[in-house]
């Protein structure tokens, strides 16, 4: 007799118990995630500043900052705007970016489709192999709601100081900004999104 109640056990939780959790959960698909990564490993010098021109343009803040060495990095601001504002641009961090990134973000909601950032006359002077300086002349246009800052076209020649982290990805260690011309550069747009 005591066979038969140990035999309906098995028979119970191998059979009949599997189908009955199925029936009472219901199966789900698994969900797309809120937005595409849009990143790519800088493992090449290239790769980064594509990812830098994406991500800004998108203004996709957690990409965005993988393009940054967060522990070292550093913004020179150009030189002529940098002299009438040292209390700013005087220790320009990792911090000071983010504050400025969010900022900006917040300003040019909903994102355009008309931002870009596009580099030209890419010259690279190799230190080692783990550090490369990359100067550029750059177009950027940032769409905004801010209508105490007209400009959303700013252009100049920027000087990247890269250097491979511990993952073999190049990430950008500092930043110098200059002004060229009379039009906006990125310096003027970091001063006016920045708020302390």
């Amino acid at each position: 007799m005591a066979f038969f109640p140990s035999c309906w056990r098995k028979l119970f939780i191998a059979g009949i118990l599997p189908f009955l959790l199925v029936a009472c959960f219901n199966e789900r698909s698994p969900e797309k995630p809120a937005e595409s990564t849009d990143w790519v490993s800088p493992t090449e010098i290239s790769i980064l500043m594509d990812n830098l021109s994406r991500n800004l343009s998108t203004l996709n803040l957690n990409n965005y900052r993988r393009c940054l060495a967060s522990e070292k990095f550093s913004f020179l601001a150009d030189p002529t705007l940098a002299a009438n504002n040292q209390g700013l641009f005087g220790s320009w961090n990792w911090d000071k970016e983010n504050q400025f990134f969010n900022n900006l973000n917040r300003a040019a909601q909903p994102v355009s489709q008309n931002n870009s950032l596009v580099f030209s006359n890419i010259r690279n002077n190799n230190f080692g192999p783990d550090s490369v300086e990359v100067t550029a002349d750059y177009q950027l246009s940032i769409y905004h709601q801010d209508t105490a800052f007209k400009a959303v076209n700013f252009r100049g020649l920027a000087s990247f100081q890269i250097k491979r982290n511990i993952q073999n990805e190049w990430q950008i260690v500092k930043w110098q900004d200059n002004k060229t011309g009379t039009g906006t550069c990125i310096t003027e747009l970091k001063q006016h999104f920045f708020a302390p």
